[in-house]
């Protein structure tokens, strides 16, 4: 399991103000370590082939602080681009995986109102169950009440990725439509039914504008004696234009629900490993690989001169190696991803930072997660329902 647990300084800032999240990169050498522990605890779970499911929730590497009730009871959230729930353990948990993680105590808040229903959600990683609270949610210095969220109750759907975790919860930050209450064996979900976050921020004018941006802190220069990198920022209700250079490109939203657009080509050296079905793609800044149909990860990894591991999933490759851009065309732009970007290394073997998924019909065959996001400056602007990048400045 690829989390980390970093306690955050949340700023405090002034009603309409731009509001800043930092956030922290967690170490890479953990991330390698807490990967073959995952591995390790999955061993009995290959199927007849030896592959083996890679969650990708499991690479977010950048968290937050909020918190909930009076008085406050603090999480360390992941700030999902690819959900909308607000969620976080309660002290009703039954699975053990939610040993060792805080726990929300509704008992403990003077604010909490009792809601009550079914809460059930299912990430690539499997299903967590629940049911929702109310209660007041901090984030950003901003006090937001009568917060919806939910209260997990049995997290074993998503196994040893949320044991060995040391997130508490997450936070999303897609369109409101995505977010679900409901059981989906019991009437089915019900969408759009709970009022995220950032959505209440925009209409209950605590922003100025409903816009957040992403910029994500890269290595250090002493890289790899010291693997912390440098912290990150989620920026809540506009963009830092001190984190970027040239002018921002905006896309157009292909479809509400995920922050979804379209791509017209994922290539090396002008081969097109994307097709007509599959030229969808989400930003999400809640994985770190680049992640895209099984068949096209599978001829890139060997354009790359990469070798498949029967045993994970991943992709490794000589650190020694020399090896080209990966180039991301967004509405006639190129986006270059180099080999600093998506390689990590382990060793003298490098694990590429990519993924084969099937994420389903409608065309959707690309996640554009931190590996792009952290060389590109990224704008979620809800209001116009478009996307912008820009290159990102070097961490300092």
């Amino acid at each position: 399991m690829k989390f980390t647990a970093l306690c955050l300084l949340l700023l405090s800032l002034p009603t309409s103000a731009l509001l800043r999240v930092p956030m922290k990169k967690r170490s890479d050498e953990e991330f390698l370590a807490n990967r073959r522990e995952v591995v390790a605890a999955r061993a009995n779970q290959l199927t007849d082939t030896g592959d083996v499911v890679i969650n990708n929730y499991e690479n977010a590497q950048y968290y937050g602080e909020i918190s909930l009730g009076s008085p406050a009871q603090n999480f360390e959230v992941i700030f999902d681009t690819g959900s909308a729930n607000l969620w976080v353990a309660g002290k009703d948990c039954s699975s053990t995986n939610c040993k060792g993680h805080p726990t929300y105590d509704s008992s403990a808040s003077s604010d909490y109102v009792v809601n009550g229903t079914t809460f059930d959600i299912e990430y690539g990683s499997g299903a967590c169950t629940g049911f929702l609270s109310q209660d007041t949610l901090n984030v950003g210095g901003l006090t937001l009440p009568e917060q919806i969220f939910a209260e997990i109750t049995d997290a074993s759907g998503m196994g040893v990725g949320y044991k060995v975790g040391k997130f508490d919860g997450i936070l999303g930050l897609a369109f409101d439509e995505l977010a679900v209450c409901g059981d989906p064996n019991d009437g089915g979900y019900i969408p759009g039914c709970v009022p995220t976050p950032f959505g209440r921020l925009a209409s209950t004018g605590l922003i100025d504008e409903a816009v957040f941006s992403f910029y994500l802190g890269g290595l250090t220069p002493d890289f790899p004696a010291n693997m912390t990198g440098f912290p990150g920022e989620l920026t809540l209700g506009g963009i830092d234009e001190d984190h970027y250079t040239g002018d921002l490109a905006y896309v157009p939203v292909s479809k509400a629900g995920y922050w979804q657009i379209t791509v017209d080509s994922v290539g090396i050296d002008g081969t097109d490993f994307s097709t007509a079905d599959t030229r969808e793609a989400i930003v999400d800044s809640g994985t770190s690989m680049l992640v895209g149909p099984p068949d096209a990860m599978d001829q890139l990894a060997d354009k790359l001169g990469a070798k498949k591991m029967s045993s994970t999933g991943e992709y490794v490759v000589g650190c020694h190696k020399d090896l080209p851009d990966i180039e991301v065309t967004i509405a006639g732009v190129d986006y270059s991803i180099s080999s600093d970007d998506y390689m990590l290394k382990d060793g003298p073997i490098c694990i590429l930072l990519m993924l084969g998924m099937d994420l389903g019909p409608e065309g959707l065959g690309w996640i554009l997660g931190d590996v792009f996001m952290r060389k590109y400056y990224t704008v979620f602007d809800m209001d116009q329902e478009r996307v912008g990048f820009a290159l990102a400045k070097a961490s300092e």
